[in-house]
Protein backbone atom coordinates (compact mmCIF):
# COMPACT_ATOMS: atom_id res chain seq x y z
CA UNK A 1 0.00 0.00 0.00
CA UNK A 2 1.35 3.40 -0.93
CA UNK A 3 1.51 6.22 1.54
CA UNK A 4 -0.74 9.20 0.82
CA UNK A 5 0.98 12.00 -1.12
CA UNK A 6 1.91 15.09 0.82
CA UNK A 7 0.46 18.37 -0.28
CA UNK A 8 2.96 20.73 -1.87
CA UNK A 9 3.69 23.99 -0.09
CA UNK A 10 2.01 26.94 -1.79
CA UNK A 11 4.26 28.98 -4.04
CA UNK A 12 5.20 32.43 -2.75
CA UNK A 13 3.14 35.28 -4.19
CA UNK A 14 4.90 37.21 -6.97
CA UNK A 15 3.80 40.58 -8.26
CA UNK A 16 3.13 40.49 -12.00
CA UNK A 17 2.86 43.62 -14.12
CA UNK A 18 -0.49 43.85 -15.84
CA UNK A 19 -0.73 44.84 -19.49
CA UNK A 20 -3.61 46.85 -20.86
CA UNK A 21 -3.14 45.10 -24.19
CA UNK A 22 -4.17 41.63 -23.06
CA UNK A 23 -3.08 38.37 -24.61
CA UNK A 24 -1.39 38.88 -27.98
CA UNK A 25 -2.82 36.87 -30.83
CA UNK A 26 -2.30 37.18 -34.57
CA UNK A 27 -5.09 39.05 -36.30
CA UNK A 28 -7.66 36.83 -38.02
CA UNK A 29 -10.78 37.44 -40.07
CA UNK A 30 -9.42 40.67 -41.54
CA UNK A 31 -11.20 42.86 -44.05
CA UNK A 32 -9.31 45.56 -45.95
CA UNK A 33 -10.45 48.41 -48.17
CA UNK A 34 -9.11 51.57 -49.80
CA UNK A 35 -10.67 54.98 -50.21
CA UNK A 36 -9.83 58.16 -52.12
CA UNK A 37 -10.24 60.93 -49.55
CA UNK A 38 -9.73 64.65 -49.11
CA UNK A 39 -7.98 65.35 -45.83
CA UNK A 40 -7.97 68.71 -44.10
CA UNK A 41 -8.59 71.98 -45.87
CA UNK A 42 -6.41 71.30 -48.91
CA UNK A 43 -7.73 70.43 -52.35
CA UNK A 44 -5.56 67.35 -52.75
CA UNK A 45 -6.87 63.84 -52.49
CA UNK A 46 -4.93 60.85 -51.20
CA UNK A 47 -5.37 57.12 -50.87
CA UNK A 48 -6.41 55.84 -47.47
CA UNK A 49 -6.16 52.22 -46.42
CA UNK A 50 -8.27 50.58 -43.72
CA UNK A 51 -8.12 47.21 -41.99
CA UNK A 52 -10.56 45.64 -39.53
CA UNK A 53 -10.00 42.19 -38.03
CA UNK A 54 -12.18 39.89 -35.92
CA UNK A 55 -9.40 39.10 -33.42
CA UNK A 56 -5.96 40.34 -32.40
CA UNK A 57 -4.10 43.61 -32.19
CA UNK A 58 -2.88 45.13 -35.45
CA UNK A 59 -1.75 48.10 -37.49
CA UNK A 60 -2.35 48.79 -41.15
CA UNK A 61 0.30 48.56 -43.87
CA UNK A 62 -0.55 50.45 -47.03
CA UNK A 63 1.09 50.00 -50.43
CA UNK A 64 0.95 53.34 -52.28
CA UNK A 65 1.98 54.65 -55.69
CA UNK A 66 2.87 58.11 -56.97
CA UNK A 67 0.85 58.32 -60.17
CA UNK A 68 3.13 60.96 -61.72
CA UNK A 69 6.42 59.07 -61.27
CA UNK A 70 5.07 55.51 -61.05
CA UNK A 71 7.17 54.87 -57.92
CA UNK A 72 5.65 52.69 -55.21
CA UNK A 73 6.23 52.76 -51.45
CA UNK A 74 4.83 51.44 -48.17
CA UNK A 75 3.31 53.38 -45.28
CA UNK A 76 2.66 51.82 -41.87
CA UNK A 77 -0.16 53.09 -39.69
CA UNK A 78 1.08 54.88 -36.60
CA UNK A 79 -1.24 53.30 -34.07
CA UNK A 80 -2.23 49.72 -33.29
CA UNK A 81 -5.85 48.89 -32.51
CA UNK A 82 -7.56 45.97 -30.84
CA UNK A 83 -10.17 43.98 -32.77
CA UNK A 84 -12.67 44.90 -34.02
CA UNK A 85 -11.33 48.45 -34.33
CA UNK A 86 -10.38 49.96 -37.69
CA UNK A 87 -6.73 50.84 -38.30
CA UNK A 88 -6.05 53.44 -41.01
CA UNK A 89 -3.11 54.99 -42.85
CA UNK A 90 -2.77 57.62 -45.59
CA UNK A 91 -0.57 57.74 -48.67
CA UNK A 92 1.21 61.00 -49.41
CA UNK A 93 -0.88 63.80 -50.89
CA UNK A 94 -2.16 62.99 -54.37
CA UNK A 95 -0.92 59.37 -54.26
CA UNK A 96 -3.12 56.32 -54.71
CA UNK A 97 -3.51 53.35 -52.35
CA UNK A 98 -3.05 50.05 -54.17
CA UNK A 99 -3.14 47.33 -51.48
CA UNK A 100 -3.80 47.10 -47.75
CA UNK A 101 -2.47 44.53 -45.26
CA UNK A 102 -2.94 43.90 -41.52
CA UNK A 103 0.30 43.95 -39.51
CA UNK A 104 0.42 42.05 -36.23
CA UNK A 105 1.28 44.15 -33.16
CA UNK A 106 3.68 43.51 -31.62
CA UNK A 107 5.60 42.05 -34.55
CA UNK A 108 6.94 38.50 -34.32
CA UNK A 109 10.56 38.41 -33.13
CA UNK A 110 11.84 35.65 -35.43
CA UNK A 111 11.75 34.93 -39.12
CA UNK A 112 10.79 36.92 -42.18
CA UNK A 113 7.13 37.97 -42.11
CA UNK A 114 4.72 40.25 -43.93
CA UNK A 115 6.64 40.54 -47.21
CA UNK A 116 5.16 42.42 -50.13
CA UNK A 117 6.68 43.19 -53.47
CA UNK A 118 5.83 45.50 -56.34
CA UNK A 119 7.08 46.21 -59.84
CA UNK A 120 7.75 49.47 -61.63
CA UNK A 121 8.82 50.45 -65.13
CA UNK A 122 11.66 52.95 -64.66
CA UNK A 123 14.04 55.09 -66.69
CA UNK A 124 17.49 55.00 -65.10
CA UNK A 125 20.53 57.09 -65.88
CA UNK A 126 20.96 59.60 -68.68
CA UNK A 127 20.11 57.17 -71.48
CA UNK A 128 16.71 56.30 -72.88
CA UNK A 129 16.61 52.72 -71.64
CA UNK A 130 13.86 51.42 -69.40
CA UNK A 131 14.04 48.61 -66.87
CA UNK A 132 11.59 46.56 -64.87
CA UNK A 133 12.40 47.32 -61.24
CA UNK A 134 11.27 45.19 -58.32
CA UNK A 135 11.06 46.26 -54.69
CA UNK A 136 10.29 44.19 -51.60
CA UNK A 137 9.61 45.20 -48.01
CA UNK A 138 8.93 42.87 -45.09
CA UNK A 139 7.76 43.52 -41.54
CA UNK A 140 10.48 41.46 -39.84
CA UNK A 141 13.74 39.62 -40.53
CA UNK A 142 16.54 39.84 -43.08
CA UNK A 143 15.50 39.40 -46.71
CA UNK A 144 16.14 40.40 -50.30
CA UNK A 145 13.99 41.05 -53.33
CA UNK A 146 13.52 38.32 -55.93
CA UNK A 147 12.31 39.39 -59.37
CA UNK A 148 11.03 37.08 -62.07
CA UNK A 149 12.04 39.01 -65.19
CA UNK A 150 11.08 38.51 -68.84
CA UNK A 151 12.68 39.59 -72.07
CA UNK A 152 9.66 40.79 -74.05
CA UNK A 153 11.37 40.22 -77.41
CA UNK A 154 12.54 36.63 -76.88
CA UNK A 155 10.16 35.54 -74.10
CA UNK A 156 13.16 34.31 -72.06
CA UNK A 157 12.55 34.34 -68.30
CA UNK A 158 15.16 34.65 -65.55
CA UNK A 159 15.45 35.56 -61.86
CA UNK A 160 17.49 38.36 -60.28
CA UNK A 161 18.06 39.12 -56.58
CA UNK A 162 18.58 42.42 -54.79
CA UNK A 163 20.74 43.21 -51.77
CA UNK A 164 20.01 41.74 -48.34
CA UNK A 165 18.40 44.21 -45.92
CA UNK A 166 16.83 44.12 -42.46
CA UNK A 167 13.17 45.08 -41.91
CA UNK A 168 11.61 47.44 -42.59
CA UNK A 169 14.18 48.60 -45.17
CA UNK A 170 13.46 48.04 -48.85
CA UNK A 171 15.45 45.78 -51.16
CA UNK A 172 15.34 46.80 -54.79
CA UNK A 173 16.99 45.84 -58.07
CA UNK A 174 16.25 45.91 -61.79
CA UNK A 175 15.92 43.44 -64.61
CA UNK A 176 18.26 43.73 -67.58
CA UNK A 177 17.78 46.73 -69.86
CA UNK A 178 14.43 46.72 -71.63
CA UNK A 179 13.11 43.69 -69.72
CA UNK A 180 9.99 43.66 -67.57
CA UNK A 181 9.46 42.53 -63.98
CA UNK A 182 6.64 39.97 -63.96
CA UNK A 183 6.60 38.87 -60.32
CA UNK A 184 8.29 40.40 -57.27
CA UNK A 185 8.62 38.86 -53.80
CA UNK A 186 10.69 39.17 -50.65
CA UNK A 187 12.70 36.03 -49.78
CA UNK A 188 14.85 35.25 -46.73
CA UNK A 189 18.47 36.30 -47.23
Amino acid sequence: MAAPAQAAAPAPAVAVAQSNVGVQVAPTGCTTWVEWVQEGSNVYYQGRGNVQCATGRYKVKLQCRNLQTGVGYVVYGGYAVNAPGTATALCYSGNVAERVYPVEDPLPTVGVTGCIGWAEWVHEGSNYHYYGRGTAQCDTGTYRVQINCRNVQTGQRYVVYGPAVTAPSISTTTCYRGNVADAVTGVPA
